[in-house]
């Protein structure tokens, strides 16, 4: 797990009270961003199916890990919350099924929903590589057979052929499909 200020020594140099309170928040506010980012990533990856809560802990688990050690971590305390404010808001609908005699909450994302999560990878991910040469990092797509809208950073599938406008502001896309712009 990545330590955060709240798990250093009191008595370390970095853990004076105003660093401490200044990083305490900082690291709050990231987590809660990158918490709600992964969490849509596992569930948008369960397709229509949809999955459950101690999936979800166990997806972020094996797949946030770096060598052995897990990196994102989410409480149980943390997660049903988290899905409980998407629901709220739309972004998710849950059923529950029964799965080997014991009845689960599965969720999956709503229409609104999967454009919404299309949109915060994309505004996410542009917004680590824009600021990856003053941080010392590397971000990009994984398939070139996406793209960023330029206009809002939406995250685009240019093999759709369906897809002739941005779902989020309404670009019109065909010309970048023309131009073969793909992970730009």
């Amino acid at each position: 797990m990545i330590k955060n200020i709240v798990s250093f020594n009191p008595d370390a140099l970095i853990a004076e009270d105003q660093f401490r309170a200044f990083a305490e928040k900082f690291e709050s506010e990231i987590l809660r961003g990158i918490s709600t980012l992964a969490i849509l990533s596992i569930i948008q990856a369960s397709g229509k199916e949809g999955t459950y809560g101690y999936q979800i802990l166990k997806e972020l688990g094996e797949k946030t890990k770096i060598g052995d050690k897990q990196i994102l971590i989410i409480e149980e305390g943390t997660l049903y919350p988290i899905l409980k404010k998407l629901k709220r808001d739309g972004i998710l609908t849950s059923e529950k099924k029964e799965h080997n005699g014991r009845i689960r909450t599965y969720y999956r994302l709503t229409e609104a929903g999967f454009r919404t999560y299309n949109h915060i990878l994309g505004f996410f991910t542009k917004l680590i590589e824009s600021i990856s040469p003053i941080l010392d990092v590397k971000v990009a797509l994984q398939d070139d057979r996406f793209a960023y809208c330029p206009n809002c950073a939406n995250k685009i599938d240019l093999q759709d052929e369906d897809v002739k406008f941005c779902d989020i502001c309404g670009l019109n896309i065909e010309n970048l499909k023309k131009r073969g712009i793909g992970n730009e």
